[in-house]
């Protein structure tokens, strides 16, 4: 694959050395002129896959838009163009815009003003300007769909038609989905012109190059279980995900007590304050970044260690969404869970769903990271002794000597000084927790169902939640160990629910099927 010296170069700046398999399955098709779905998951190398080809055949010599990259949120969109920026560092002419809401749209307008060959932008956005005709499409010959089964469930289905019916029906197009869900085949079969499908999932839904591990503990001890494996592992950068914003708030100042090098980011915060946060993180300013799973969709920070649930998400995509932060194009990574007596059903769920084993692990004793401060403080004193002028430093310590402080004194005093904590914040006995998915322990009590219907039909858990409810006076709570394979599904509720449950919901409609609830043999 022969590509122009300019790119060649600023590729091998930013210490390309193999190409990645989406990037060899995507590369030539789109060189070819061919229209693409590519079936992958975040951390691939998606935007050097179609970053790479447009930009070897955009004109740079004409000034109208010719490539339009469609994404969910606007990090995504901020992150894509700064990578095509890299990317495109040796082409003088090559000018890309980011368009998304939350920014004022003057300036949009006054950078559209220049005449860009590339747009990246979220929907909303990019129909505005549309519709404004600061974005004119006419000459578009790249349309780019990236992460389209995120932007369905966002509801932007609806505005990307719209845009597509203002471009061009002979243009290249590319959509990138981690799923395929009906009313993304749909979408391709009406605006794509006989698509290849690669595909670049593996069989497993998650990254066989991040060791996953969970860990049992009470919800009141989980910052002080997150505190010590951030100590043991030292990651160099760490994303800590919460299912809430107000988690995130209280989490985040619970960690700077203790100080821990950390920031914040969801959707309550001002758009440039998210993305000045996100510019910290991506440089090393801060190490730990606290976040919701909206917030950091899309983030692509290449040296992510390690990704730590201080929730267990509530559902396995969102699991899935989280740890490919890390582990991302043949790094390690690790992804840690914690889990409170509540959750434990999420993880077997959630192990199910992607086809991995998550390992339990035991959390640290407070012994073992006093430890490895007090070696990471060792290591840390050596280095300044080696590296820094300390003149200043000596003039204090002759002061202290003259006051007929003795040299041990002076050092055991300052040692207490650095390593002061607020002992009211810190567990130190043992709290790993040993509790049981009641599921397990109580299986007498409960009777499980057979239902004909499964992911063929586009089955998912909350449309067994809902049916059941519908017909049955039962909480969400109640049905448990929901499993949905190909063509069928597992629930289990308890016995005193299993008469109701086979006269009122047996042949119902469900996903548009006559629904066949049997009662399932036991399982060993």
């Amino acid at each position: 694959m022969k590509i122009k010296t300019e790119i060649e170069n600023a590729i091998k700046e930013m210490g390309f050395v193999d190409l990645t398999d989406i990037q060899k399955q995507t590369i030539p098709l789109l060189l070819q002129g061919k229209d693409v779905i590519g079936n992958s998951h975040t951390g691939t190398g998606k935007t050097a896959a179609f970053g790479i080809p447009i930009l070897e055949m955009i004109d740079f010599d004409d000034h109208t838009v010719q490539a339009l990259i469609i994404t969910p949120t606007r990090e995504l969109a901020v992150q894509i163009k700064n990578e095509l920026t890299k990317i495109s560092k040796y082409i003088e002419r090559c000018r890309i815009v980011d368009v998304y809401g939350g920014e004022i749209i003057t300036r949009q307008i006054s950078a559209l003003r220049k005449k860009p060959q590339i747009i990246v932008g979220t929907p909303g956005r990019i129909l505005d300007h549309i519709r404004r005709k600061t974005i004119r499409l006419e000459n578009l010959k790249y349309f780019i769909l990236d992460e389209a089964d995120e932007m369905l469930k966002m509801g932007f289905i609806e505005d990307i038609e719209t845009i597509f019916n203002e471009t061009p029906e002979n243009k290249q197009t590319l959509m990138f989905s981690a799923t395929m869900p009906k009313p993304i085949v749909k979408l391709a079969k009406k605006y794509m012109f006989e698509p290849e499908v690669i595909t670049s999932v593996g069989n497993n839904l998650t990254n066989a190059d991040i060791s996953q591990y969970y860990y049992k503990v009470k919800r009141e001890n989980k910052t002080e279980a997150l505190y010590r494996l951030l100590n043991i592992y030292r990651p160099n950068l760490a994303l800590i995900f919460c299912n809430t914003k107000a988690k995130v708030d209280s989490l985040t100042e619970e960690l700077i007590e203790r100080k821990i090098n950390c920031d914040k980011i969801h959707g309550d915060l001002p758009q440039t304050t998210r993305l000045d946060v996100l510019k910290k993180f991506h440089n090393g300013i801060i190490d730990v970044l606290v976040a919701t799973d909206v917030a950091a969709r899309g983030l692509d920070i290449k040296n992510v260690e390690a990704v730590f649930n201080y929730d267990t998400p509530e559902k396995a995509d969102y699991y899935i969404h989280r740890i490919g932060r890390t582990g991302r194009i043949g790094n390690l990574g690790y992804s840690f869970t914690l889990v409170s007596k509540g959750e434990l059903k999420r993880i077997l769920e959630i192990e199910r769903i992607t086809g991995t084993s998550i390992k339990r692990r035991n959390i640290p004793t407070y012994e073992k990271v006093m430890d490895v401060k007090s070696d990471k403080f060792i290591e840390e004193v050596k280095t300044t002794i080696e590296n820094e002028n300390l003149e200043k430093q000596y003039a204090t310590l002759n002061k202290l000597i003259q006051a007929q402080i003795s040299e041990d004194e002076i050092i055991v005093a300052l040692l207490k000084l650095l390593n002061t904590e607020n002992d009211s914040s810190i567990t130190k006995e043992d709290i790993n927790e040993t509790f049981e998915n009641r599921r397990r322990n109580n299986q007498d009590n409960t009777i499980r169902f057979h239902l004909n219907i499964g992911k063929k039909q586009g089955l998912n858990i909350s449309d067994i939640l809902d049916f059941v409810r519908s017909k049955v006076r039962i909480t969400a709570r109640e049905i448990q160990d929901i499993a949905i394979l190909t063509e069928f599904s597992f629930f289990t509720v308890p016995n005193k629910y299993g008469p109701v449950i086979l006269k009122n919901c047996n042949h119902k409609k469900l996903r548009g099927k006559k629904a066949i609830i049997q009662v399932s043999r036991k399982r060993r």
